[in-house]
């Protein structure tokens, strides 16, 4: 592990548990390394949070700092602002009688000792199918812009004057995944459950603990299986698992990422911020469970992953199209050769394709114009050694795959 890589995690850990965090760098070329780090990793803001004052005391304070300093003050005012546009829409959705369901980004940036230091892109929200049409008219109605619905997973609306983004969700898993759609059968009583919490003096609606501990990871595992996660995915696991880990039913969340073969990776998660993140204290069911796992415990090559991918594997274009490769194989769809994955990277199916072309949702006859597209950035990104590239990169996470038993 590299020293910024190092400095990064001991100063999470610092943030987490309220604790010093030693000064690891000395170079400014590796403050700067750290920075960029904790900014493709999404922890800027709790980085810096324990790291200024400490090299404001010692007297050592690299010159990148005050600039680190004021980006992070900006961009920590608004999150805050847009942190309160969304408690106040959650409101008025609960009082035109509607019942979406947050996940994720709000209820984890609730369990942090300082909330407005974790950042979120975005807000997501679990919706009836039958209250959809409602939620997009009260949205649209107070001046969010909502992508058309065309029968999608996910639906975009974005607040022009606040900047809140949110996603909502007919379902939390795309069904036609074949590598992770059979996953929405774990929430199929989501809704029957419902988990009412507090979230800075307001009420907000959310799955049930068991539930979305068992989202989170699985969320995490998903991009897993494409092109990997960031550590601040781990801490918010590893937070949601201290803060209610007594009242989950381990049992039951076991034997549920069991059938998904994404228990011995949930283990390792846990390992994680056991080993670099200070949990050393889980509660005790989440501990048991821990500990049963024994010689399975082996969580340097994933953190290594994680550090290297950025908050969802897109650290870079390659490590991007390498998940082409786990995908498959994880799917079990592409049992071929190199080459034969080679061109598979380079020409994959529509359906992997609408994402990033979202014409081909509506304009099938394209696809040879997505691969053209395609290909040009692999030639901007050093022609075929970048596919060649991809493609080193998506096998040594099928090797990752495979060490984790996702895969035999």
């Amino acid at each position: 592990m590299r020293n910024w890589e190092r400095q990064m995690l001991e100063a999470l850990r610092a943030f987490l548990f309220h604790a010093p965090a030693p000064l690891l760098l000395t170079e400014e070329a590796d403050w700067q390394r750290l920075w960029v780090l904790c900014q493709e990793q999404k922890v800027l803001p709790m980085v810096v949070d324990v790291l200024a004052p400490a090299l404001t005391r010692a007297g050592s304070a690299p010159a990148s700092l005050p600039g680190v300093r004021t980006q992070v003050l900006r961009s920590t005012a608004v999150q805050l602002q847009k942190n309160q546009a969304f408690l106040t829409l959650y409101q008025d959705l609960l009082q035109a009688g509607l019942r979406p369901l947050v996940v994720k980004g709000a209820v984890c940036r609730s369990l942090y000792p300082k909330p407005d230091l974790r950042p979120s892109a975005d807000e997501d929200l679990l919706i009836l199918p039958e209250e959809l049409p409602e939620v997009l008219e009260l949205l649209r109605a107070r001046g969010f812009e909502a992508a058309r619905e065309d029968g999608e997973q996910v639906i975009p609306c974005r607040d022009g004057t606040t900047g809140l983004y949110l996603e909502l969700h007919r379902s939390l898993f795309p069904p036609a995944s074949q590598a992770y759609g059979g996953l929405n059968r774990f929430f199929d009583g989501a809704f029957d459950h419902i988990f009412p919490m507090n979230m800075d003096s307001r009420m907000v609606l959310t799955l049930n603990p068991p539930d979305h501990f068992l989202y989170l990871v699985l969320h995490s595992f998903k991009h897993f299986l494409h092109s990997g996660f960031g550590i601040r995915q781990v801490c918010d696991i590893c937070l949601f698992a201290q803060t209610y880990g007594q009242e989950i039913p381990w049992d039951r969340v076991s034997d549920a990422l069991g059938q998904a073969r994404a228990d011995l990776f949930a283990a390792n998660l846990l390992e994680i911020g056991r080993r670099h993140l200070g949990f050393t204290r889980y509660p005790e069911r989440v501990q048991a469970w821990l500990d049963g796992w024994q010689d399975g415990l082996d969580c340097g090559d994933l953190l290594a992953d994680l550090l290297s991918g950025g908050i969802y594997g897109g650290s870079t274009q390659t490590r991007l199209h390498s998940s082409r490769i786990t995908l498959n194989a994880v799917s079990q769809a592409d049992r071929a050769g190199r080459d034969h994955r080679l061109l598979r990277t380079l020409f994959p199916p529509r359906e992997d394709l609408t994402g990033t072309y979202p014409y081909l949702k509506r304009h099938r006859w394209l696809l040879p114009a997505a691969w053209g597209q395609r290909i040009w950035t692999y030639l901007r990104e050093g022609g075929g050694s970048a596919a060649r590239e991809s493609v080193a990169i998506g096998e040594q996470r099928v090797a990752l795959l495979k060490k984790y038993r996702v895969i035999p």
